[in-house]
């Protein structure tokens, strides 16, 4: 019973967390991006936009949505502290729901963020596509993704992590 009480309570504290995040994330405004310490200053915002692109449905709130994407999309195309490659596994992850992309990319960059210090490219991309495949499985308004559904399968059978990596390492020679 005590067990069953403790799982409940760290249940509701997550969903609470949760909604919190969801209401109090605002967007930066008037940021700017144009020396090194410009991206660094905007580092926890980026991980705040990745937790809440994650968490938020793509319809709830369209106009932030475009907000926040672009504010990622504006920050990640000029930071130094973080490099993505938009492999071909990614665009098969992504292409028949965009929005996936900027999950990925979003998180592969919280991920880079959170570990400056010893950071693995591997570990990075299993995040990323596990934060995708979390993103599809909660989004309703996801469009059903053969590719997707294909890792939902691997990840059942505890071999998600092994395709990431030899999908992502076979591209990159």
């Amino acid at each position: 019973m005590k067990s069953f009480a403790i799982t409940g309570l760290l249940l509701l504290m997550l969903a609470t967390g949760s909604s919190a995040l969801a209401q109090t994330y605002e967007v930066p405004k008037n940021y700017v991006l144009k020396t090194r310490d410009d991206y660094a200053r905007y580092e926890t915002d980026i991980i705040r936009t990745a937790d809440w692109l994650q968490q938020t449905p793509w319809k709830a709130q369209p106009p932030k949505m475009e907000e926040a994407t672009q504010f990622f999309l504006k920050w990640i195309k000029g930071t130094p502290a973080v490099t993505i490659r938009l492999t071909e596994a990614v665009m098969n992850l992504s292409d028949k729901n965009p929005q996936l992309g900027f999950v990925y990319m979003a998180a592969f960059s919280k991920f880079v963020l959170q570990h400056k210090t010893g950071f693995d490219v591997n570990n990075a991309n299993i995040i990323a596509v596990r934060a995708v495949v979390d993103k599809y499985n909660a989004e309703p308004a996801h469009k059903t993704d053969e590719d997707i559904e294909h890792l939902i399968e691997l990840d059942k059978k505890g071999e998600l992590n092994d395709w990431v990596i030899s999908m992502f390492s076979a591209e990159e020679r």
